[in-house]
């Protein structure tokens, strides 16, 4: 039963037995300040849909469980680790206001809460709302941020092609065994002793030397294509573990209309043709199944099987303390950021990127949104003359076009537009109307693509969006002050490296989307709530008198 927390203090709190000399420092210690700047940002309401209304016996406090999982990372522990620090730890203690008799919390209470944060997909949520109020608390401005990524690596073992094959077959065999015995007494005994003991530990098909290694490799992915033949259109579909051996299928092999052999040498000789071959290497997909245990981690060449988590920053010259204001998935990252901001109420009037997400039409979208992408743009295009040269012609995408209707485009001699429209076809075109009395006299008027439209009065150019947009960003780009606006971009690198490092984010000891994104977002408010919680101690230590 959910049943929010009260705050009051008692009598019967430890400073009030401390020595005078300990309670001065307890006063001046981190703890004093996270219990007063930070633990009240927590919203416990938030939380209620977790716990029944009206039924049960009272919830552990919300306050005091988010509290632990946001220590455990601002200090990179663990479970157990965390667990000691609350029950014999007085900072930790003061700073969840707990009493000795009550800094206790069991395993259940712990995992029951993650599960729920989790299902309801409250970690996003309270890092969102959280963050709000800290840069409120902070003062900080958000007009300007800066985005960039991050590898995590999955907390997976390192399976070759051969492993893969393996163990996912092994997988899929041990659940159909539990789930369906009788469908399971379907797989041929030969097949099935290729991948599982009768423990249903792994055979260890998967050990062999390389000349072997190539040739067994051709047998599993042949088995693979059996296993998914044989339980098509039965109750084995339904499985977790059958999905992922047809990704496996169509991730790896090739179904073609000649059927393959299998060898004198091979071990699954006389067990039938089958029409599959594997795919060169080359041509397996990045996104393509790395392991059974964690069906969502992608591949990257140098960085390792995991995700790519998207953070967010702000970066403003008046800032004391800079924020991490967003976590989001590595999918299209610029679009869904902003997205997420203008939910919050919070969009940045410019955001700082590498050229990765600085595409025309991540550009045109954020323009839309009222955000200016400071990105650079990849290749070099055309060397563009002044538009007073004699030497070209003016093109469409020489005009600046704001994709929002209300904002009026202006033409390369310095004129407003009078009207823009939406183009019929092709799509991100707009139709640009100007007035005829100002385009007739116009120097530049023998050079204009404008066509006069007699119905509208006026000169009408139709602009493609991105390839404006880009054209004036490379523009941009030739003004030393482009640089010195991308400049700020830099800094995030230590944003990434702080999590990693000081937070474990390089290191996590979780599998799995959810678990991950879980434990990426409690990392970053963690990492805001400590740079919060240090900036307002430096206040409290300056504001203290030195010693005679």
């Amino acid at each position: 039963m959910y049943r929010p927390r009260d705050r009051q203090d008692t009598l019967f709190d430890m400073e009030f037995f401390l020595p005078p000399s300990k309670a001065q420092r307890l006063e001046a210690s981190w703890a004093e300040t996270f219990r007063h700047r930070a633990l009240p940002l927590i919203d416990e309401s938030q939380f209620a849909s977790m716990y029944c209304a009206d039924n049960g016996r009272p919830n552990r406090p919300v306050e005091t469980v988010f509290g632990v999982l946001l220590l455990k990372e601002m200090f990179n522990l663990t479970d157990v680790e965390a667990l000691e620090q609350l029950e014999f730890n007085l900072l930790w203690q003061h700073a969840l206001q707990l009493s000795p008799e009550e800094a206790h919390l069991c395993q259940k209470t712990r995992h029951n809460f993650r599960a729920g944060l989790m299902d309801q997909d409250l970690a996003r949520v309270a890092f969102a709302e959280t963050t709000d109020r800290i840069l409120s608390a902070l003062g900080t401005k958000v007009s300007r941020q800066r985005l960039d990524s991050t590898h995590v690596v999955s907390n997976i073992a390192w399976l070759s092609r051969l492993g893969l094959f393996c163990e996912t077959s092994r997988v899929f065999l041990s659940r159909l065994k539990g789930a369906h015995p009788r469908l399971y007494g379907r797989v041929p005994e030969g097949l099935r002793c290729r991948y599982v003991k009768e423990d249903g530990q792994a055979s260890g098909y998967q050990d062999a030397r390389s000349n072997e290694g190539r040739r067994r490799l051709s047998v599993c992915a042949r088995d693979v294509y059996r296993l998914c033949l044989l339980f098509q259109d039965t109750a084995a579909e339904t499985l977790e573990e059958y999905a992922l051996l047809t990704r496996l299928l169509e991730d790896q092999c090739d179904v073609v209309e000649e059927q393959q052999s299998p060898q004198q040498e091979d071990d699954d000789v006389g067990e039938g043709d089958v029409p599959v071959q594997l795919k060169p290497a080359k041509k397996v997909s990045s996104a393509s199944l790395q392991s059974p245990h964690d069906p969502d981690a992608t591949y990257s060449g140098h960085k390792g099987k995991g995700y790519e988590v998207q953070v967010a920053e702000t970066c403003h010259e008046d800032n004391v303390v800079e924020v991490t204001d967003s976590c989001v998935r590595d999918t299209q990252a610029t679009v869904p950021t902003l997205e997420a901001w203008a939910a919050r109420d919070v969009p940045p009037e410019e955001l700082v990127a590498d050229t990765g997400y600085g595409s025309g039409d991540n550009a045109v979208e954020a323009q839309r949104m009222g955000t200016e992408l400071v990105s650079p743009v990849s290749g070099r295009g055309e060397t563009v003359q002044a538009e007073t040269s004699v030497d070209r012609a003016i093109r469409p995408d020489d005009f600046y076009v704001d994709p929002r209707p209300e904002e009026p485009a202006v033409c390369p001699a310095g004129h407003f537009s009078i009207a823009q429209a939406q183009s019929p076809a092709p799509a991100q075109h707009l139709e640009v109307t100007f007035d005829r009395s100002t385009c007739e006299p116009c120097p530049l008027f023998h050079r204009c693509p404008a066509q006069l439209n007699r119905a509208a009065d006026g000169y009408v150019v139709t602009v493609d969006l991105v390839a404006a947009n880009l054209e004036h960003r490379r523009r941009a780009e030739a003004n030393g002050q482009f640089q010195e606006r991308y400049a700020v971009r830099a800094g995030i690198e230590a944003t990434n490296s702080e999590l990693k490092r000081g937070h474990g984010l390089d290191d996590l000891r979780v599998r799995g989307r959810p678990r991950v994104e879980l434990a990426v977002y409690l990392k970053a408010l963690a990492c805001n709530l400590k740079r919060m919680v240090r900036a307002f101690l430096s206040e409290v230590t300056e504001a203290i008198p030195a010693r005679a």
